[in-house]
């Protein structure tokens, strides 16, 4: 993999990871609504109490965020330590379909958050790159 391609594949493992981190704070804390969007936050407390404790927001019963907690190091290690290239697309498919979905439901929705536009955002650009990889090796 270029170098180019590495720096930002670990720069965006690092802005998902915050994400992830963010919006699982998000699930049992206020959340500021400038991290959400105001569009989306009832602003009770100050920020945002509703999105992340949905049941769009624990799609296989455990936090969404918890999960991508666990995957965003799960990659950077399997990078680190030379994991076979398909475990590794195999795992960034399932967090990038996932993202899918979940965008298609804040779209459907008409819903705002940049916290999870940024984890999406973050996963589709780990999955192209992992993809890319895959196809020219």
């Amino acid at each position: 993999m270029s170098e180019w391609l590495n720096l930002i594949l670990w720069t965006v493992m690092g802005i998902g990871f915050c994400g992830a981190a963010i919006a699982l704070y998000g699930r049992y804390r206020t959340l500021p609504s400038f991290l959400t969007g105001p569009n989306i936050c009832k602003l009770e407390s100050g920020g945002c109490a509703v999105l992340f404790r949905t049941p769009n927001a624990a799609l296989f019963g455990v936090p969404n965020s918890a999960l991508a907690v666990a995957y965003y190091p799960f990659i950077a290690a399997g990078l680190w330590f030379h994991f076979p290239l398909w475990i590794l697309l195999l795992a960034s498919s399932a967090a990038f379909g996932m993202s899918l979905y979940l965008a298609w439901i804040l779209l459907w929705d008409k819903l705002e958050c940049r916290v999870c536009w940024t984890g999406h955002v973050c996963n589709a650009v780990i999955w192209t790159i992992l993809f890319i990889n895959f196809v020219w090796n």
